[in-house]
């Protein structure tokens, strides 16, 4: 059980690693509510897991070509990144104004969650840097854990376990905000978060130029 203990502090730290998915799971709990932030959260442990086992039954061969390939990894997770806060900014500027037929609002407001896992899965799956992270933890932890496939598995599942379990406070904790603000202030930081994914998509293209 000892092996397992340093996946809790790891999940903890990726719960509060700065990055695009961080912003978006609070502001989802402030604009749409808890299950909704929750089911975009699923969507992020299932990308986390397709890419935890690309690198896992892949590492060697993904490792060289990353080493190989760093600048066209980047640029590619830019190019996704950027695209994918541009198109969202855009249709955040054009929403409406709550609409003050109370029918109407509701259908608006209405979260669809199968959409929204599908969001946090697309969110996460094409930041490249979140590949790099898993292939890492592999090539670091698996010899420890004499790289037996169960061992490095249930290393796996302890991290996001922690990981998903830190994000479940961090979304009721946000949901607590969400009488305290705004229409416009919610609509204001949804504007922040998507700018953030678009300046974090700029970084990884000016990496993957440089």
């Amino acid at each position: 059980m000892t092996d397992f203990i340093p996946a809790i502090p790891i999940g903890i730290l990726l719960s509060f690693t700065i990055g695009p998915v961080f912003f978006t799971v609070i502001e989802t709990s402030i604009s749409k509510g808890t299950k909704a932030a929750i089911f975009l959260d699923i969507g992020v442990v299932i990308s986390d897991a397709a890419f935890f086992a690309i690198a896992f039954f892949g590492t060697t061969s993904l490792l060289n070509s990353i080493e190989e390939n760093t600048g066209s990894w980047y640029f590619l997770g830019g190019v996704l990144l950027a695209t994918y806060g541009g198109v969202s900014l855009i249709k955040i500027l054009q929403e409406k104004n709550k609409k003050e037929d109370k029918e109407g609002a509701a259908l608006d407001d209405a979260p669809n969650f199968l959409k929204l896992a599908i969001k946090g899965f697309l969110l996460n799956i094409i930041n490249v840097v979140v590949l790099f992270y898993w292939v890492g933890i592999i090539l670091y932890f698996g010899p420890q854990l004499d790289m037996e496939k169960y061992r490095i598995v249930l290393f796996f599942i302890v991290i996001v376990g922690t990981y998903f379990s830190v994000d479940l406070a961090k979304i009721y904790l946000a949901q607590q905000l969400k009488n305290r603000l705004t229409d416009n202030v919610v609509k204001g930081i949804k504007i922040i978060v998507t700018l953030f994914i678009v300046v974090c998509g700029l970084f990884l293209l000016y990496k993957g130029m440089s």
